[in-house]
């Protein structure tokens, strides 16, 4: 078994390939990036601009995003590791861990799963889930998926960024006062709404038990005028015997 993992071991390494180490039991980087089998070209200065977004948000807001690239991954996934490193170095939720796999393009993200809204009193680093999951995605879609590895990954980490960035600003500033005015409108116009289809709906019901309601004619009778009333008329005459006297 020993010379079978050695000559695994020879075998990737011989395709210019490493074992990676298990970076959980590492302390995390000041850098805020890993880059591992040289990834990053020296001479296009992506390391550097990635680094100072990561630590600028970091010292403005507290909140720490982790970008790690590996050539291969052998003994686990990039999300697995993403999730693992997340707890391993941002355990109060305040952070994330992008894992890229740059020999197969895959991409793996660890965020704190458990981070509901009453629990931002806590730590003001934190941030939602909801609002993590929907940053994410908003950062991919803003991301052109035709670049190159190197130029995508850098764009997706900026895009990242400046999504947290504003996120951090919002909660921050609180809403301007005719803000509140026109929400306060909305609510009273969509009262109003409420109201009138209401009562809509309530003369349709009207309307519809009223159309069902039976209606009974008198059938029109074809007959001559007789005895000075119309349609045959109903005027009769009676003869009666004058009265016998009892003697």
């Amino acid at each position: 078994m020993g010379v079978l993992l050695s000559w695994l071991a020879l075998a990737i390494q011989s395709q210019g390939q490493v074992i990676p180490v298990p970076l959980a039991n590492e302390p995390p980087p000041v850098s805020g990036l890993i880059d591992g089998g040289d990834f990053f070209s020296k001479n296009s200065g992506a390391f550097n601009r990635i680094s100072e977004h990561l630590r600028k948000l970091e010292k403005d807001h507290g909140y720490k995003i982790y970008l790690v690239v590996e050539p291969v991954l052998i003994t686990t996934t990039a999300s697995e590791l993403a999730a693992r490193l997340r707890q391993a170095w941002a355990p109060d939720g305040n952070g994330l861990v992008l894992v890229f796999e740059s020999d197969s393009h895959r991409l793996g993200t660890g965020w704190d799963l458990t981070s509901p809204q009453d629990r931002l009193q806590e730590n003001g680093s934190r941030v939602p889930s909801h609002e993590t999951s929907a940053m994410l995605a908003r950062a991919r879609e803003s991301t052109d998926g035709s670049l190159a590895a190197e130029p995508y990954i850098e764009t997706l980490v900026t895009n990242l960024v400046r999504e947290h960035e504003g996120y951090f600003t919002r909660r921050a500033d609180p809403p301007p006062p005719e803000r509140s005015v026109r929400m306060g409108l909305l609510m009273v116009g969509s009262l109003a709404l409420l109201g009138l289809g209401s009562i809509a709906v309530g003369a349709l019901v009207r309307h519809s038990s009223m159309a069902g309601a039976r209606r009974f004619r008198f059938p029109v009778v074809d007959r001559p005028e007789r005895l000075g009333a119309p349609c045959g008329g109903g005027v009769t005459t009676r003869r009666f015997a004058p009265p016998v006297s009892k003697s």
